[in-house]
């Protein structure tokens, strides 16, 4: 069974972190914590819906310096584990998570529980910003090739 499965159909939660209600870059903080043991920052802890959007979009609207953590990959690149953002009221505040390429775990709002999208077609590909690497992904890539 593919590591997804057991993040598909947590309900949705404004700001949610856990398994008991969770938006979307809490499910991208659950996923590299239990997947790649990797802590990641809660970027919108404490702050207001408007606000964390405007937190979550200056995180990945420059993939040089703002990132942190992250390094910006071309979406055609995009792999497993790879954050994707996209568009949603004017900013680049939506995250999911790749699975496979073109397919992402992602949750967007209170209608529809966790799942698997496509983000090449349909609702998110005209809303597709950019895709991000963890830079402790990137390093334990070049250490296993050598």
């Amino acid at each position: 069974m593919h590591w997804s499965a057991e993040y598909i159909g947590l309900p949705w939660q404004v700001g949610g972190l856990t398994r008991d209600g969770i938006a979307c870059w809490g499910l991208a903080r659950l996923v590299y914590a239990e997947q790649l043991d990797i802590d990641v920052p809660d970027y919108a802890a404490s702050v207001s819906s408007l606000t964390e959007r405007a937190e979550i979009a200056s995180v990945f609207a420059d993939g040089t310096s703002a990132a942190g953590p992250w390094t910006e990959v071309s979406v055609s690149e995009a792999s497993e584990f790879d954050i994707v953002t996209f568009h949603r009221a004017g900013m680049t505040y939506h995250a999911g998570i790749v699975v496979a390429p073109g397919r992402m775990l992602h949750i967007s709002g209170k209608d529809e529980d966790s799942c698997l999208v496509d983000y090449t077609n349909g609702r998110w590909a005209p809303r597709l910003v950019g895709a991000y690497r963890h830079k402790a992904r990137i390093l334990d890539t070049v250490m296993q090739a050598a």
